[in-house]
């Protein structure tokens, strides 16, 4: 339904918009289009535009920088969540853990004094011995600490403490206690021909353990 206004310009109804035309007879008429709705009022606290302040649902005027307040200029709220949470979340992400040179260097000197030790009880075999039941037991102990903490590769820790454990043993100390964070270097997805190698390897030196245990070291 369409009437003309006395200015000269058709008003047309499309059913609850309305739309003014410019007539044909008068080029100097604006059209206008009052079909966009005004902004909806804020129904909950909300920051201030201009300098962040907090105000009321009812505040039309910033108590802090005096600013009026448009309801188009007010932030929603699942707008700022949305925006907020690829911050938080990667702020939430925590850091690999690095090598521990401090544990390192403990670790070495309690290592290098107590072979000294087991060497002026024992002798230099009986002391080699000795030091290798010590990282036995150190690799069976960082195994079943890692199972208890839900730390990935526990078993990778526990072998690798046994092989070189002056390297992996200070590493696994550090990593127990930040058991949100990771370690790539242990910790990281390998190949099937990898998990063979490192499988063949520690079954071989096992087995050379356990010779040696049974056996003794070899005749002169």
């Amino acid at each position: 339904m369409s009437s003309e206004t006395p200015c000269g310009r058709v008003v047309r109804f499309n059913g609850h918009k309305m739309i003014e035309e410019a007539d044909a007879h008068n080029p100097g008429a604006v059209t206008a289009d009052t079909s966009a709705p005004p902004a909806e009022s804020p129904t909950e606290p909300f920051p201030c535009p201009a300098c962040g302040q907090m105000l009321g649902a009812s505040c039309r005027v910033c108590v802090a920088c005096r600013h009026a307040i448009d309801p188009a200029e007010i932030a929603k709220p699942q707008d700022v969540a949305t925006t907020a949470t690829p911050a938080q979340a990667e702020a939430a992400k925590p850091a690999p853990v690095r090598f521990p040179w401090r544990i390192f260097f403990a670790v070495l000197v309690i290592s290098v004094l107590l072979a000294q030790v087991f060497i002026e009880l024992w002798g230099l075999e009986k002391a080699q011995l000795a030091m290798g039941g010590v990282q036995t037991l150190a690799g069976i102990w960082v195994s079943f600490d890692a199972l208890s903490r839900r730390i990935p590769c526990p078993w990778r820790w526990g072998v690798g403490s046994m092989l070189l454990p002056v390297i992996i043993f200070p590493w696994y100390l550090a990593r127990r206690r930040v058991p949100a964070s990771a370690c790539p270097f242990v910790e990281r997805q390998v190949g099937p021909i990898t998990r063979f190698v490192f499988l063949a390897l520690a079954i071989f030196l096992l087995l050379g353990a356990i010779v040696y245990l049974l056996h003794g070291p070899a005749p002169k």
